[in-house]
């Protein structure tokens, strides 16, 4: 069973909120283009002219026949193409700007233009009915006398395929079409891990699960409260029964890793004395929460038989440590590729009894940033020589 969030609408769900940019940005393409795309859909004005036979020489059933193929033999597409300043290729011209409806029984041909400017229109089906009337009387006897019925008349300029109002929201749903597949597209190429299943699927890993940390200031370390996900994180790494945690990171990841350091250390050394190494400015942090803690429980220190070693560092040397009794956790950011992940956990992870990934994401801003406050100089020293080994 995949945990929730792991399945490909929970991917999608992550993607969006990951890329909203480009998603809105997508959206507003939409909206802002479809008008002009409306516009250019606009269909073209239509304007007739009318020619008859005012004598027939031929069989009435025949006339149709006859003059869709006179209009069709290139001179009125030639007349029209040269008239029209070369601007129209020839072999557009029938039946996309001039064309010929021949009705059935009838000594009537009606010759369209078509063209979006409704003068220009015009001006097309009268050069067409002129050129056609001319090649019709060519042959004379045997066929008929053919005239000009009518000249074509500008018609009322036709309206956009689609109204300004109907455009917009139809370019929006465009866009939304839109940015769903490009965000589809950069999670299928990025293949992003968002929960413990993902850590497993990816890597062969057990995930720790997932922590929220809230944004702080350089150097400034919110209570362990403000961490969510950050208890049962704390419940797993205890059932592990490993005497020392390290944990580990990418270096794009270090200030995380850091804030979660000191998050866990305060919750652990709740239930167990906690030893823990780090930089100075962490280490000032936990010591700072340890004293507070020992004066508020009225005790020197918790019992040293359940100790815990807690290490924040990518030193190696901080790194060789009892393969049996270490718990090795890679801290990642949240939405990190499978193939980054392979890689920090072939590079951070091995040789440790246990190793678990520990995913963490950016929260909200902290309710109230403490500074670490206190004297590194007065708080005890917490790294062991055992630790060191």
């Amino acid at each position: 069973m995949s945990e929730p969030g792991s399945d490909a609408i929970g991917v999608l769900r992550w993607g969006l909120r990951r890329y909203w940019p480009l998603f809105l940005a997508c959206i507003l393409l939409g909206a802002a283009v479809a008008p002009y795309a409306a516009s250019s859909l606009q269909k073209p004005a239509d304007a007739e002219a009318l020619v008859i036979a005012k004598r027939l020489d031929m069989s009435l059933t025949a006339l149709p026949r006859y003059g869709e193929t006179v209009f069709d033999n290139g001179q009125v597409a030639q007349t029209v193409s040269q008239q029209f300043g070369g601007g129209i290729p020839l072999k557009d011209v029938v039946p996309d700007h001039a064309s010929l409806v021949a009705d059935q029984d009838s000594i009537v041909f009606r010759v369209v233009g078509h063209d979006r400017d409704p003068q220009t229109a015009a001006d097309i089906a009268n050069t067409a009915a002129a050129t056609f009337v001319g090649v019709l009387n060519t042959p004379g006897a045997g066929v008929g006398e053919f005239a000009l019925l009518s000249e074509a008349e500008p018609p009322a300029a036709p309206g956009p395929a689609l109204s300004r109002k109907l455009a917009v929201p139809v370019g929006a749903v465009t866009g939304v079409l839109l940015g769903l597949a490009v965000v589809s597209m950069l999670l299928a190429a990025r293949r992003p891990v968002i929960d413990s299943a993902g850590v497993d699927d990816a890597t062969g890993v057990p995930g720790l699960g997932t922590v929220t940390v809230p944004r702080t200031r350089r150097g400034q370390f919110p209570p362990p409260d403000q961490f969510p996900g950050l208890i049962p994180v704390c419940r797993r790494l205890l059932r592990l029964k490993t005497p020392t945690i390290v944990l580990v990171s990418r270096s794009r990841e270090e200030r995380l890793r850091g804030q979660v350091s000191v998050a866990l250390a305060s919750v652990l050394m709740r239930v167990r004395e906690v030893r823990f190494t780090g930089p100075a400015e962490l280490h000032e942090a936990v010591a700072e929460r340890q004293t507070a803690l020992r004066v508020s429980s009225g005790v020197d220190h918790l019992p040293q038989a359940d100790g815990l070693a807690v290490i924040d560092s990518n030193d190696p040397l901080d790194l060789v440590q009892p393969p049996e009794l270490t718990a090795a956790v890679l801290v990642a950011r949240e939405g990190i590729s499978s193939a980054a992940l392979r890689a920090a956990v072939l590079e951070h992870l091995g040789g440790s009894a246990e190793a678990r990934v520990l995913l963490v994401r950016r929260g909200r801003r902290a309710r109230s940033e403490r500074p670490p406050g206190g004297n590194a100089a007065d708080a005890p020293h917490s790294e062991e020589p055992a630790l060191r080994r």
